[in-house]
């Protein structure tokens, strides 16, 4: 099975808000070869049983925090399922218009790496209409939504591990794709580093929803931001062996029955019989990362 876009649901313990969601995405998306993962982070209101009932796809696992559920969706969906384009939703994130993801696609495409340009931002707008071709530039982004190339992943990395909960993984992830040549510029002026980052609508719209702000975690990430802020180095998923084995272990779980799974619209009842996992497929596709 062969995706051009994947699109991941990020989500951790908000059921209602998530299905949702997951109805807007299938109901407007329009790409005929999209694939569809909801990475679950250690959830306990329902919402596992909930994917089981609409057929979605799911990677979990323990409460790793934002960075490593990002990580979980991006990997699977951008390595396993080599897909050319990732779009990323945070679960209170919702398309708004039929075909939405192409204009997604078409930003991740001409500049690896696109960012949600949330109305609520505007004082951080410098220029730009916020499409595709005419992005916003701002000096100061979101996390709701963003979309990512093959490509800009395998120079960039993926989202820094040592982030854990909430706070400060997304800035710090696309200040170093931007460093790489994905996703905004990156100057010197006066001596002080400029970057604007590339914004786009993107018929997304944000719903309220419940928020998971912790102020210890966010100052703890905080100072992990500024102590590697400006390392220009690629970013493995994982960290440490454990970390590998851990990561691995539930992407090898997700992908258990075969990558037809993924696809955006489940297939009918006895439509196909499941695709079976050939021997080393999964060692192969780890040695690659």
């Amino acid at each position: 099975m062969s995706f051009k876009v994947g699109i991941g649901i990020v989500t951790y313990n908000r059921r209602e808000i998530l299905s949702g969601t997951i109805d807007t995405v299938r109901a407007f998306t329009r790409q005929p070869d999209a694939a569809l993962v909801v990475a679950d982070d250690g959830s306990s209101d329902g919402t596992l049983a909930m994917l089981r009932d609409k057929q979605v796809p799911v990677i979990t696992g323990i409460n790793m925090g934002i960075a490593w559920n990002k990580n979980r969706a991006l990997f699977l969906l951008s390595h396993m399922l080599d897909c050319e384009i990732t779009i990323l939703l945070e679960d209170d994130a919702r398309p708004t218009r039929t075909g939405w993801e192409a204009e997604w696609i078409q930003a991740a495409q001409r500049w690896g790496h696109i960012n949600y340009a949330g109305d609520w931002m505007r004082e951080y707008f410098v220029s730009g209409t916020g499409t595709a071709a005419d992005p916003v530039h701002a000096n100061m982004l979101t996390a709701q939504c963003a979309a990512y190339s093959t490509t800009a992943l395998t120079f960039g990395g993926y989202f820094d591990p040592r982030f854990r909960g909430y706070g400060h993984e997304h800035v710090e992830h696309t200040r170093r794709l931007v460093r790489v040549g994905y996703g905004g510029t990156d100057e010197r002026i006066d001596g002080a580093e400029r970057v604007r980052y590339f914004l786009m609508k993107g018929d997304v719209t944000v719903v309220s929803s419940q928020s998971y702000h912790n102020t210890v975690e966010e100052e703890r990430n905080l100072q992990l931001a500024r102590g590697i802020m400006g390392q220009q180095g690629y970013r493995s998923p994982w960290g440490e062996d454990n970390e590998m084995r851990q990561f691995r272990s539930e992407t090898e779980s997700a992908m258990s029955e075969g990558p037809d799974r993924f696809r955006l619209t489940p297939p009918a009842p006895n439509a196909a019989r499941v695709q079976q996992i050939e021997p080393g497929f999964f060692s192969r596709l780890f040695q690659r990362s």
